[in-house]
């Protein structure tokens, strides 16, 4: 989607970005890039990851449930992008990413979200979504522009495009 001009370069936001490979692609490609993580052990490797590529990159140990905290940064983003967090989390912990989200969005801001089905062949790992549910929960929020399918041998994955209407 960078490649394509899909996605121009902005103020963009990895919530749960881990080691940080996509916040330092998005740094390469002309995003102002930040990401945020609850470990600080992927932070660390993230920063190291920046530096060694001479990137800069806003790189936080931060939850992104802590709706206190996540009020309190400064900025709202042009791209969030959630590879891997949203399907995760509790019920409860979804209302708080929600909440969260409408901090950091603001109109136009497009969401790109990853995530795998619940129940899905594989009995480990994140509990996963069902198939409406992101849709649902954020449907207040994000006007949903594409949604793709994808099976693989793991689990079955849901692919979104959303954008903030309001």
């Amino acid at each position: 989607m960078v490649k394509t001009g899909f996605l121009k370069p902005g103020r963009s936001l990895d919530v749960g970005c881990g080691t940080g490979t996509n916040v330092t692609y998005l740094a390469r490609n002309g995003f102002d890039a930040h990401g945020l993580d609850i470990s600080k052990v992927a932070i660390r490797k993230a920063i190291t990851k920046a530096r060694d590529l001479g990137v800069r990159c806003d790189l936080r140990v931060m939850d992104f449930l802590d709706i206190e905290a996540i009020s309190k940064l400064p900025i709202t983003f042009d791209v969030i992008l959630d590879l891997g967090c949203f399907h995760s989390l509790s019920n409860q912990e979804r209302l708080n990413y929600k909440e969260s989200l409408g901090y950091v969005s603001k109109q136009g801001t497009i969401y790109l979200l990853w995530c795998f089905l619940r129940g899905s062949r594989w009995s480990y790992g994140p509990p996963g979504v069902d198939e409406d549910e992101a849709e649902k929960t954020l449907s207040r929020q994000f006007y949903l522009i594409e949604k793709r399918r994808l099976d693989t041998e793991f689990r079955e994955m849901l692919f979104y495009i959303m954008r903030r209407e309001q």
